[in-house]
């Protein structure tokens, strides 16, 4: 009886550990002057969204503040345009402008809240793998879950 109370225990607390991980749809970018810059950005279960730059041991949660929503033609996939939130101790530290139809990104970019200079960034198909991003010369950023997250 106990032996079947403990695994019906773990089977809960795995169920309910799986349900909290991330998602795993995810986009690598790269842009800044000379397209320096390479970032993933992971969509999350929870409806928000985090952002971790080539380079940085910490992935940023970001927050949708709006969105709308285009039909460009009745047979082809909607277009979303949405601007995300960046927040570093409670203040706004910069927004994303995401724009995105199907499963392509068409626009997204950074702008900074101190002095409104915005970084365009494009979708880096290259990059793309699986498990995260990969760059040449540029350490690999992985969509899995870590301790920091």
């Amino acid at each position: 009886m106990i032996r079947r109370l403990a695994v019906l225990v773990f089977a809960v607390l795995l169920a309910g550990t799986a349900a909290a991980a991330p998602a795993q749809d995810h986009r690598c970018l790269t842009g800044g002057r000379d397209n320096s810059l390479h970032l993933l950005w992971r969509w999350l279960d929870d409806g928000s969204a985090d952002v971790q730059y080539a380079g940085q041991p910490t992935r940023l949660r970001v927050r949708r503040v709006s969105q709308d929503t285009t039909v460009l033609a009745e047979d082809r996939p909607y277009r979303f345009d949405s601007v995300w939130e960046e927040r570093i101790e409670g203040r706004r530290n910069g927004r994303y402008y995401l724009t995105t139809q199907g499963a392509r990104v068409y626009g997204f970019s950074y702008e900074h809240a101190r002095d409104g200079r915005r970084t365009e960034f494009s979708e880096d198909l290259e990059a793309w793998q699986e498990d995260g991003c990969h760059w040449r010369g540029v350490e690999p950023l992985t969509v899995a879950s870590s301790l920091l997250d």
